[in-house]
């Protein structure tokens, strides 16, 4: 199995990611549907039914690979929320294909949306989601659990790469 529980937890710390990143979906979405309604930019280069499919493919498919992540977590008694220790390495499931599922769904659930929505704004809004990963959230993460896991963290960032 490849669950490895650290069996002296170093601390009752978290990340420190102060800002939750279902916060910022929902940001990110409210506000690419607002761009839309105040300066609409439609996407027009195929047609309805490709839209529909192709976008609602993609978010179904980031929310399918999500809710696999998340449901690893909870079934191996993890904590899922930053704000919680992260109390088992989780590297079987989701987690052998990226580093970081449940931030890929969000991208993906976002692009898709906006794809299904015919709206540039929509789709763009998956952007600031991603920086925000990238530049804020995954960083903390990932100094907390190479913190907390060591070497068995070093190993599994060398084997599963970060996003997909």
């Amino acid at each position: 199995m490849s669950i490895q529980n650290e069996s002296v937890f170093l601390t009752d710390d978290s990340p420190g990611v102060t800002v939750m990143p279902p916060l910022i979906f929902m940001s990110c979405l409210l506000g690419g549907i607002a761009l839309q309604l105040i300066f609409p930019w439609d996407m027009e280069f195929f047609s309805i039914t490709t839209f529909l499919v192709a976008g609602g493919g993609v978010a179904a498919g980031g929310f399918w690979f999500m809710m696999w992540g998340h449901n690893r977590f909870k079934a191996v008694g993890t904590g899922v929320p930053l704000d919680q220790p992260a109390t088992i390495l989780v590297t079987d499931g989701a987690h052998s294909m990226s580093r970081n599922p449940m931030y890929v769904g969000f991208i993906l659930i976002l692009a898709g949306v906006g794809v299904a929505a015919f709206s540039v704004w929509m789709a763009l809004s998956s952007v600031p989601m991603f920086l925000y990963l990238a530049l804020y959230a995954i960083p903390k993460e990932e100094k907390y659990l190479l913190r907390n896991f060591g070497e068995r963290y070093v190993a599994y960032c060398k084997s599963v790469r970060r996003w997909v």
